[in-house]
């Protein structure tokens, strides 16, 4: 069976040390040992590292942290990745202060990630950002289907 490419945004890489949320923290932990076991192809890009290098440390150095464990392949940024998250932007997909989002969506759809992995429902984890993304990707001509989850979306079925 073909392993799931899946974009990995700042949340995921952050709710590893979260406190205030122990119910996401376990799941994401329990994410991260699926990726460990080899069961998913994870990315991330610059617009992810750059969010991480602007964390406080000793946070900042926890998630550089996971990243050196875990090797996430990072995705090369393209003038294509950046007209596709611009015209996120300017069609409001994605409200303009959220400029990093709409680069993890660009990132994601450009390179055929089967999913984009977020914390954050108010701009990426939810279904209704995820119809907006795709009638944008269609009127751009890219047609790969690019879901918009959890990490317990993506790992509830491995474990049954």
């Amino acid at each position: 069976m073909k392993k799931l490419k899946l974009y990995l945004d700042t949340t995921i890489w952050n709710y590893p040390f979260e406190t205030h949320s122990p119910e996401r923290t376990a799941e994401t932990l329990e994410f991260f040992k699926m990726v460990r076991m080899g069961l998913y192809e994870v990315f991330y890009s610059e617009m992810v590292a750059r969010e991480i290098e602007a964390t406080q440390t000793p946070r900042r150095h926890l998630m550089d942290q996971l990243i050196s464990e875990v090797a996430p392949q990072m995705l090369e940024a393209t003038n294509e990745v950046e007209q596709l998250a611009l015209e996120y932007l300017n069609k409001s997909v994605l409200p303009k202060k959220s400029r990093f989002d709409a680069f993890h969506v660009a990132y994601s759809t450009i390179y055929q990630m089967d999913a984009l992995v977020s914390w954050n429902f108010q701009h990426l984890a939810n279904m209704n950002r995820r119809n907006r993304v795709l009638t944008v990707n269609r009127e751009k001509g890219y047609n790969h289907l690019l879901e918009l989850v959890t990490p317990l979306e993506v790992f509830s079925d491995e474990k049954n």
